[in-house]
């Protein structure tokens, strides 16, 4: 979603090193800047070191999945937003899915538990104010009673 927003593509990598293809797309593209998402446990330092070297590369990272989707969306979204969508942290195929409808909205990807919605993502929530919560998964991955709580951080209007 984040990538959508300003316009860049996903590239994805190991941890610790760039693939071919990877760094032949970089070239091909000759981005003016590169962000990675994810700490030092997802993509090491020596990837970013890497990156420096086609383009002035900087990192968003939280303390954990949920923590950094936060740092993502505190990054491209500055306040009040229409709408936030909202999918599991623990399970990816639903939230590979709510980014690509989230960045054609326009709107930030935020993680929950199934049951519970991490404070780093409450506050968040509370600081982009959201008129719409769009959760992407089933109750297996969302519990309804987790989406009846999402509907407390909707803005009255």
């Amino acid at each position: 979603a984040v990538a959508g927003r300003g316009g860049g593509p996903v590239l994805l990598t190991q941890r610790s090193g760039l693939s071919t293809e990877v760094t032949a797309e970089l070239q091909r593209l000759r981005p003016e800047k590169i962000v990675v998402l994810g700490g030092t446990g997802t993509i090491d330092d020596s990837v970013v070191a890497s990156l420096q070297t086609i383009a002035p590369t900087s990192r968003v990272a939280g303390n954990d999945r949920y923590s950094t989707a936060v740092e993502a969306s505190k990054a491209v979204f500055p306040g009040r937003t229409h709408t936030v969508y909202i999918s599991s942290g623990e399970v990816f195929p639903d939230a590979l899915s709510a980014s690509a409808t989230a960045a054609t909205s326009r709107g930030p990807l935020l993680l929950v538990q199934k049951d519970s919605i991490p404070t780093s993502v409450a506050a968040e929530l509370t600081r982009l104010e959201p008129r719409t919560i769009v959760v992407v998964g089933g109750p297996n991955t969302v519990s309804d009673r987790l989406v009846s709580d999402l509907n407390s951080y909707l803005r009255a209007e």
